[in-house]
């Protein structure tokens, strides 16, 4: 029945789907290479990071190790020497014993700050042995 008369509205409808000939999947090789550089970014942000750690604990292990050997040459056995020669002056009455105290409250003042950098020196090289890995691979704080 199609004599040339208007029956109602009327329309097309066009259905497509796009079929991806030329597509090389290049949307997901773009994402793949820039995971990948990001990943090398971050292996070279965590190789920085350790060196920096690195650098300021040794910075700290030579400093302790310098100061023990000063306390073992020369700080110790001064303040050995100085209370033993109160003490023999005490003993021969020819010194005060206030100066005896004094001088042993001084080497007992040194001997704990001897073992304090003692103590130093074995944190730091147990930090460096252990490969400095406390937090040492967190990610940054943004």
């Amino acid at each position: 029945m199609h004599d040339g008369r208007r029956a109602g509205p009327s329309g097309f409808i066009e259905i497509g789907i796009p079929i991806p000939l030329f597509d090389r999947n290049q949307g997901n090789i773009a994402a793949a290479i820039a995971e990948l550089k990001f990943s090398e970014h971050e292996v070279r942000r965590l190789q920085l990071a350790l060196k920096v750690r690195l650098a300021s604990v040794f910075k700290t292990y030579l400093s302790a190790l310098q100061a023990v050997g000063r306390y073992q040459k020369k700080i110790l056995p001064q303040a050995q020497k100085a209370y033993d020669l109160y003490l023999k002056s005490f003993q021969q009455m020819a010194a005060a014993y206030p100066q005896v105290l004094i001088a042993q409250r001084t080497l007992f003042q040194v001997r704990a700050d001897y073992v304090h950098a003692l103590v130093t020196v074995r944190q730091n090289v147990v930090e460096i042995e252990g490969l400095l890995i406390t937090d040492g691979l967190s990610a940054p704080v943004q």
